[in-house]
């Protein structure tokens, strides 16, 4: 009898349709295995029905809950992305959200800008924050060989330590000494839009994305991050600017994530306190990869992600499942994503090893 040994090898053409249907596959899959984890916490059909569908999106509280907790998922997810159009690793969203944070936050501490343009100064202070936040890491990267992974999970420490440092010190609530930051003013304060606490920080999400699609689709900067991530030796080599477009790149996705701290406390929290930018990594990796690295894709996988947010705080509440429920269901779709990815990127086949001798 012949013995065949499995060979995996590059799969040299990745149709888009293939593409779907390992992404959709890998999605389905993984909800599939979430709803049977589920069903062996005493839950049943009805009762995932009503809270993941029913609640988050039929329910005004729970749609009202899923769409604002989508804003900051968004321009998350989108720094991820941007980040990872060249090839960028950036873990550090926690640490650009503190930065943007605490730079929105000064701005209105110390009155910087014209009061008729408080807000908008806030926008661009918090751009600026979250940017150098993570510039720092890419040029750590560029000119001395720093491990970004390293380098952005380290700063997001810095930043939460220095937020600390901050709210128990210099910025303190005088009128209580509880560890946050004075109330900002109703000219600071982003506008609701008449639908629970959803606010004007939906738009700028939105208008995020399309400038991201924009700029990774038709722009000149997305085609050179595109020969980049492809090939920085060969990018390198016929002219492209290898380490501006990836400083560049990493800028933005630095700013995105530092709006994302400004959206926080100017349009649900109206202050700065000690949760603004925690629990946002691991969310910001899953919406990235589920949506492909695709700014359109960010807005819907972020959503879901929000739904499913919103989902666990109900089922802690009614049902008294763990905290931990809803990162296992987050752990178990990009991990079935991965594997997905592995057929779409390779392929198996068998090759017969010589004929193995019978007793």
């Amino acid at each position: 009898m012949w013995r065949y040994k499995p060979l995996v090898s590059p799969r040299l053409v990745v149709t888009r349709r293939l593409a779907l249907l390992t992404l959709f596959g890998g999605i389905g899959t993984g909800l599939v295995l979430c709803t049977l984890f589920l069903l062996t916490q005493g839950m049943g059909l009805s009762d995932l029905a009503s809270q993941f569908i029913g609640y988050t999106f039929g329910n005004p509280e729970g749609l009202d809950e899923t769409l604002t907790r989508a804003i900051s998922l968004m321009l998350v997810g989108l720094s991820v992305t941007l980040c990872l159009r060249v090839k960028f690793w950036n873990i550090g969203v926690e640490g650009q959200i503190w930065a943007g944070a605490m730079a929105a936050t000064a701005v209105v501490l110390y009155h910087i800008g014209p009061a008729a343009l408080r807000l908008e100064t806030m926008f661009l202070a918090a751009m600026l924050g979250g940017g150098l936040w993570c510039g720092v890491c890419a040029a750590a990267r560029l000119y001395l060989r720093a491990n970004e992974v390293i380098t952005t999970l380290l700063m997001n420490y810095v930043g939460a330590m220095l937020a600390q440092q901050l709210l128990y010190g210099a910025w303190r609530n005088p009128r209580d000494s509880f560890p946050v930051s004075q109330s900002f003013p109703h000219g600071a304060r982003l506008a609701l839009l008449g639908f629970g606490h959803v606010h004007a920080g939906i738009f700028i999400a939105l208008g995020a994305a399309a400038f991201c699609f924009w700029l990774c689709t038709y722009s000149r900067v997305g085609s050179m991050a595109h020969a980049i991530a492809a090939n920085p030796l060969a990018a390198r080599a016929v002219g492209v600017p290898v380490a501006r477009v990836v400083l560049l790149m990493a800028c933005l996705g630095g700013a995105l994530s530092g709006l994302a701290g400004f959206s926080i406390v100017a349009g649900e929290e109206y202050k700065l306190t000690q949760f603004v930018g925690n629990d946002y990594i691991f969310p910001s990796i899953v919406i990235a990869y589920l949506a492909r690295a695709n700014p359109l894709g960010v807005v819907v996988a972020a959503i879901g992600i929000a739904a499913l947010y919103t989902a666990g705080d109900s089922l802690k509440a009614f049902f008294e499942l763990p905290g931990a429920t809803v990162l296992t269901i987050e752990a178990t779709l990009l991990f079935c994503v991965s594997c997905f990815e592995f057929f779409l990127r390779y392929r198996l086949s068998f090759v017969k090893r010589g004929r193995m001798e019978t007793p």
